[in-house]
C-alpha cells in the first residue's frame, strides 16, 4: 500500500468514527428525553426467595395424549 492511500484509509476511519461518535450522542439524548421521570416510573421488583413464584405442583399430574 502506499503511503497515500494509508492516509486515505486514515481519513476514512477518522470520519467514520465521528460519524458513529455523533449518532451515539444524539441516540443518547433522545433516550434521555424520551425516557419518563424517575419519579412517574414503575417500580418493578425482581422475584426471589420471599416470592415463592412459580409454586411446584404438589403431585406430578399425568401427560393426556
Amino acid at each position: 500500500m502506499s503511503a497515500v492511500r494509508i492516509a486515505g484509509v486514515r481519513k476514512t476511519v477518522r470520519q467514520f468514527s465521528v460519524a458513529v461518535v455523533a449518532c451515539m450522542a444524539v441516540a443518547g439524548g433522545a433516550a434521555l428525553v424520551a425516557a419518563p421521570d424517575s419519579a412517574s416510573a414503575p417500580v418493578s421488583q425482581q422475584a426471589g426467595a420471599e416470592n415463592d413464584w412459580p409454586k411446584a405442583s404438589p403431585t406430578p399430574v399425568a401427560p393426556t395424549n
